[in-house]
């Protein structure tokens, strides 16, 4: 099992991030992350967040140095995760997929726990990931009753079925594309 008897095990949760792609007309890209944690507190509380180096919407965050991050609870619709985490939006506008808010001018799972605008300040690359400090400008709970989803429980509760909307999904386009 090796390392992964850590990193499968730390706690964490999963987010989706929005950013503007202006390589794309200025469409929402977006992708879903796991690496997200407060690095200090204070009055400018620092937020590292990591984000995968082959992922197209890494350089969306690189060139507009604002993203925002939705924390996703415990009862997601499996497509967020097929949607944001099975293809890439340098192919696909994902945000027309899904409903979503506008805070501070990028979207925002409606179904999230809470939200949060981060300004990146700086970033550091490692061989699979950036991680990027940002500090939180905005940020509100958008439903603060519900739990926010552990890592470990996408694997257990939503690994199948995410891949069974993204098939769905993928039928659904094959379908239009007969018609």
């Amino acid at each position: 099992m090796g390392i992964d008897a850590l990193t499968k095990k730390l706690t964490y949760g999963l987010h989706v991030i929005s950013v503007v792609d202006s390589l794309n007309g200025g469409r929402f890209a977006g992708c879903v992350i796991d690496a997200v944690c407060q690095v200090s507190s204070g009055s400018d509380p620092m937020v590292l967040c990591s984000v995968m180096n082959t992922n197209y919407s890494k350089g969306c965050i690189e060139k507009e140095a604002v993203f925002n991050i939705s924390v996703l609870p415990d009862d997601t619709d499996p497509f967020i995760f097929a949607n944001f985490g099975f293809q890439s939006s340098k192919d696909v506008s994902k945000w027309d997929n899904v409903a979503y808010e506008l805070r501070e001018a990028l979207p925002v799972i409606p179904d999230a726990v809470s939200w949060a605008q981060m300004k990146v300040m700086d970033c550091r690359l490692f061989d699979s990931h950036t991680a990027f400090f940002c500090l939180p400008s905005a940020g509100d709970y958008l439903n603060q009753d519900k739990e926010p989803l552990r890592y470990a429980d996408y694997f257990t509760k939503f690994k199948n079925p995410a891949f069974e909307a993204f098939k769905a999904y993928k039928e659904r386009l094959a379908g239009k594309e007969t018609s």
